[in-house]
């Protein structure tokens, strides 16, 4: 499905989900195409990752909660679960470049274009591709509260806005699934194993632990992890930890270790135990090198999933992730 339409958004909303944007935390380098090490302005509002199955409505700021809803109903007769929601900004210099937002099918792609005043002299096209890039097979223009939604397989990109644009072109990208399915066989049998010790049953800051978890375990498995240090990371507090007091399993069970393995089980052990953020932020020489490595990797992703990841609250943690995701 690639579908366009115009004037579905009322006025006052659209209006305030642009000053929210237009206030937002912008940062620069954001990639279209991890291939490709250019990238362009961005603002994220729920801090998820490419393949994140959880909704996370609940975090949207309430001037973009009117348009997520029009959104819904519009094009998926309110069926659609939201898992990404975040903004773009292009400068003449910082092209889009061809890339797909998905793997899953059941993945679909929201552009909202969030510009009033537009001229088709200025470029800023979104444009689609067939999928083997030998035909476009549609181009977007840019024009303000236009919704544009396709798969999120197909291949696309932003066209570069042309030197005499006066502005930005700033788009706002929901990204959606209806029943998402798993990406990995880990996630698949880490989902089953959570549900099954009662995870999707306790709360937890925006959604459920199992929502938390397995989010979790998917910014690790983006950021390059293996399925050792990404479930370890998707299981980091069943047995509770210094903060998270509420373990759905006890420390005498076996289970971890027989459904995934003794490093998994030791990795998630061990971060139950450290007194963490504190010693992972400023680590007293207690840990084993690798093992300093492996829990802050998973605090990093922890912190990240609940937008606590701060530069000023956690320099060094921050740090961490800088150099080993560059």
């Amino acid at each position: 499905m690639i579908e366009s339409k115009q004037n579905i958004f009322d006025a006052a909303e659209l209006e305030a989900a642009k000053r929210l944007i237009d206030k937002a935390n912008w940062s620069y380098g954001w990639p279209s195409n991890k291939d490709v090490p250019y990238g362009h302005w961005n603002a994220d509002f729920t801090h998820t990752t490419k393949h994140n199955p959880t909704d996370v409505s609940v975090r949207l700021p309430s001037q973009l909660v009117p348009i997520w809803d029009t959104l819904n109903k519009t094009f998926f007769n309110q069926q659609a679960k939201l898992v990404r929601c975040y903004a773009n900004r292009h400068t003449h210099g910082t092209e889009g470049y061809i890339h797909t937002d998905s793997d899953r099918s059941e993945d679909q792609t929201c552009v909202i274009n969030m510009d009033p005043v537009w001229s088709p002299n200025w470029g800023g096209e979104t444009v689609l591709y067939s999928m083997d890039l030998q035909d476009i097979v549609k181009s977007v223009i840019p024009a303000y509260g236009r919704a544009t939604v396709f798969a999120g397989n197909i291949p696309h990109c932003a066209k570069p806005v042309s030197r005499i644009c006066p502005t930005v072109r700033t788009t706002l990208m929901f990204k959606v699934s209806i029943n998402p399915k798993a990406v990995y066989p880990a996630e698949e049998l880490l989902v089953t194993f959570l549900n099954m010790i009662g995870a999707a049953n306790q709360n937890h800051k925006n959604g459920t632990l199992a929502d938390h978890l397995i989010r979790t375990y998917h910014i690790l498995k983006n950021a390059g992890a293996g399925d050792i240090l990404a479930v370890a990371g998707g299981l980091h507090s069943v047995y509770g930890t210094n903060a998270y007091k509420k373990a759905c399993i006890s420390k005498e069970s076996t289970q971890v270790r027989d459904v995934f393995g003794p490093e998994v089980d030791r990795i998630v052990r061990l971060y139950s135990t450290v007194n963490r953020p504190n010693k992972l932020e400023n680590p007293d020489g207690s840990l084993e090198e690798v093992d300093l490595f492996l829990l802050r990797s998973i605090e990093c992703a922890n912190l990240y999933d609940q937008n606590e990841l701060n530069p000023e609250k956690y320099p060094n943690l921050h740090e961490f992730v800088v150099q080993y995701t560059k």
